[in-house]
C-alpha cells in the first residue's frame, strides 16, 4: 500500500512484512469466530479460569523456553558462519531439558499456592504446565523459520494450528469440561504443528554431550536478563486478572479475560508480526556493519502508519466492537478495549525502540528498567483496582506501559543511537490527526442514515488508510 514512491528501506520493510502477513490476517479472521464461540459456550467463571491458565502458561514460557528461542535467533548467523552451529544447538538442548526439570520442580513446590489463591483445579494446572513442552518447541521452530526465511511455511503452519484448535475444541466440548477441552485441543494442535515443521525443514543437528562454556556464557548473558524483563512486562499486561480473581471479583476476572483475549487475538498477530519479520533483517544489517539508523527509523514510522488506524478503532468505537463481538453478554468489556488496544500498540512499538539493547547485547539495561516499572505497575493495580475496578485496571496497564516506553527512550548513548525521533514524532502526530479527521467525517456521514456499527467501522478504516496512502511520502519521508 505504501511502497509506491517511497525509499528503498520502506520498500524492503513492507515486502518483508507482507511475506508473513497473510497467515496473520487469517488468524485474525479465525479469531473473530473463535473468541465469540468461547464467549458463548463458556460460563463467566470458565472464561476467567481459562484466561488465568493462559496467563500462567505465558509466564512459565517467558521464564523458560522463550529466552532460549530468542538466543537461537540472535546468534544463529554468528555460530553458523563460524562452523559451531551444532555446538550452539547442543547447548540450547541441554538448557531446555534443565529448564523442564525446573518447571516440574516448581509445580511440586508452588501448585498448592496457585490452586488455593486463584481457585484453579489441579488437573487444569497440570495440563497448563504440560503445554509448556509443545509451546517451547513451537517457539524455537518459529525462530528457525525466521532465520531460514520460510514465511510460507510459517504462514501455513499458523493456519493449520488455528483450524486444528477450533475443530478439536468443538469435538472435546462434549467429552471434557470446557476449560480442559480447549487446553487439550491446544496441546494436540501444537504437537501437530511441531511435527509438521520439523519434517518440512529437515532440522538435523549433531548433539554434543559436553557444553561449550564460551557459547553458553554468551547466550546466557544475552538471554537471562530477558527473563526478568519479560516477567515484568508480563505482570504489566496480565496481573489485573489475577488480582480480580484473588479478591473474588469473578465477574471482573471474566470481563478482563474475555476483553484481553479478544484484543490480543485481533491485534497481536499483526502487530507482533511486524517486528517478528523485520528483526532478523536489522540483525543482519548490524552484523554487516551497515548504516541502520534510516532503516530502523523507517521501520518505526511504517509501524505507526500501518497500525494506528486499527488500534484507534478500539478507541473510537469500543461500544460497537464490544456489542459485535459478545452480543451483549459482556457489556462492560467496552471499558477495557481501548486501554488494552493502546497498551498492546505501545508494547510492540517499544520493542522496535529497544532493539538497541539487543544489538549491543545490553539487555540487562532493559531488564533493570522493566523491573522498576513492573513494581510500580503492581502498586498501581492494587490501588486502582480496589477503587475503580475495571477502569482502574485499564489505567494501571496503560500508564505503566507508557512509563516503560518513556524510561527506555530516555536511555541513550552514542553507540545506541539508531532512531531519528523527530521523524517518528512527526509521523505519529500526523497519523493521529488523520484518525481524528476520519472519525469526525464518519460521524457526520452517518447522522442522516442511521446507526450501522460495522459499516461505520469499515468506512472509518477506509478513510484512514486512504488519507495515509495519499500522505505516504510525508508520513514516512
Amino acid at each position: 500500500m505504501f511502497n509506491i514512491g517511497l525509499n528503498k528501506n520502506s520498500n524492503t520493510i513492507i515486502t518483508t512484512f507482507l511475506s508473513y502477513l497473510p497467515s496473520r490476517l487469517l488468524v485474525v479472521l479465525n479469531s473473530l469466530v473463535i473468541v465469540p464461540i468461547f464467549a458463548h459456550l463458556m460460563t463467566t467463571n470458565e472464561v476467567g479460569i481459562f484466561q488465568l491458565t493462559i496467563g500462567i502458561l505465558n509466564l512459565v514460557c517467558t521464564c523458560s523456553t522463550d529466552w532460549i528461542a530468542k538466543s537461537a535467533l540472535r546468534f544463529y548467523d554468528k555460530y553458523n558462519s563460524s562452523g559451531q552451529k551444532d555446538e550452539f544447538f547442543s547447548n540450547l538442548l541441554w538448557l531446555t531439558l534443565f529448564i523442564y526439570f525446573l518447571i516440574f520442580l516448581g509445580f511440586i513446590i508452588f501448585s498448592d499456592f496457585v490452586l488455593e489463591k486463584f481457585l484453579i483445579s489441579k488437573g487444569i494446572f497440570l495440563i497448563t504446565l504440560f503445554l509448556v513442552i509443545p509451546t517451547g518447541i513451537r517457539q524455537f521452530l518459529y525462530q528457525m523459520l525466521r532465520v531460514l526465511n520460510r514465511p510460507f511455511l510459517y504462514s501455513f503452519s499458523i493456519i493449520i494450528y488455528q483450524m486444528s484448535l477450533l475443530i478439536l475444541f468443538l469435538v472435546f466440548t462434549g467429552i471434557f469440561p470446557n476449560v480442559i477441552a480447549v487446553l487439550v485441543a491446544m496441546a494436540i494442535a501444537m504437537f501437530i504443528i511441531d511435527f509438521y515443521i520439523f519434517n518440512r525443514i529437515s532440522f538435523r543437528v549433531k548433539i554434543y554431550k559436553k557444553l561449550n562454556k564460551s557459547i553458553l556464557l554468551e547466550s546466557l548473558k544475552y538471554a537471562l536478563p530477558q527473563i526478568l524483563t519479560n516477567t515484568s512486562i508480563w505482570a504489566i499486561l496480565n496481573v489485573n486478572k489475577f488480582i480480580f480473581q484473588y479478591d473474588k471479583f469473578f465477574d471482573d476476572t471474566a470481563v478482563a479475560g474475555i476483553s484481553w483475549l479478544f484484543v490480543t487475538s485481533i491485534l497481536t498477530p499483526i502487530l507482533s508480526t511486524f517486528s517478528f519479520a523485520i528483526f532478523p533483517t536489522i540483525i543482519k544489517k548490524y552484523e554487516l556493519k551497515d548504516r541502520i539508523k534510516p532503516f530502523v527509523t523507517n521501520t518505526i514510522q511504517l509501524y505507526c502508519v500501518l497500525f494506528l488506524p486499527v488500534v484507534s478503532i478500539f478507541c473510537y468505537f469500543s461500544k460497537d466492537v464490544a456489542e459485535l463481538a459478545f452480543a451483549g453478554k459482556y457489556p462492560q468489556s467496552y471499558i477495557l478495549l481501548s486501554f488494552f488496544a493502546l497498551s498492546l500498540f505501545v508494547h510492540e512499538l517499544m520493542k522496535l525502540f529497544n532493539i538497541k539493547y539487543h544489538l549491543q547485547n545490553k539487555t540487562y539495561i532493559e531488564m533493570l528498567v522493566a523491573i522498576f516499572v513492573g513494581l510500580i505497575c503492581l502498586n498501581l493495580n492494587l490501588i486502582f483496582i480496589s477503587r475503580f475496578h475495571l477502569v482502574g485496571a485499564g489505567c494501571a496497564m496503560l500508564s505503566s506501559i507508557i512509563l516503560l516506553l518513556i524510561f527506555n527512550l530516555a536511555i541513550q548513548s552514542k553507540n545506541t543511537n539508531y532512531v531519528s525521533y523527530v521523524r517518528v514524532i512527526k509521523t505519529i502526530l500526523m497519523s493521529v490527526l488523520i484518525g481524528f479527521i476520519s472519525y469526525i467525517f464518519v460521524q457526520l456521514l452517518f447522522i442522516p442514515i442511521g446507526y450501522i456499527s460495522i459499516l461505520k467501522i469499515l468506512t472509518y478504516a477506509f478513510c484512514c488508510y486512504m488519507l495515509s496512502f495519499m500522505s505516504a511520502k510525508r508520513l514516512v519521508g
